[in-house]
């Protein structure tokens, strides 16, 4: 099922794309580059600045107040599939 996770964005390295940056379960920092079509915000980020959106999901599983989401890109850090708190998914 598709859903929206909450997010910072800002410019990508390309005019074609936008950084993301997003937090886990664990509250450690998760990042990745994308596509506008994936992503939710009121005003587009400009030079060095930052706005809060939200980022395509799929879900993949939930537990208690966790869910297994699937992001439209891999992270830097952690692959296609992450874990974050039900308070962070729209």
């Amino acid at each position: 099922m598709e859903k929206w996770l909450n997010c910072t964005i800002s410019q990508g390295q390309f005019s074609d794309e936008f950084a993301v940056q997003g937090v886990l379960f664990d509250n450690t920092n998760f990042s990745l580059f994308v596509q506008k079509q994936d992503l939710k915000f009121d005003n587009e980020p400009k030079n060095d600045e930052s706005v809060q959106g939200f980022i395509r999901v799929t879900t993949l599983a939930s537990k208690d107040d966790l869910y297994l989401v699937e992001l439209p890109q891999p992270t830097i850090e952690n692959g296609r599939s992450i874990t974050v708190k039900a308070d962070k998914i729209a």
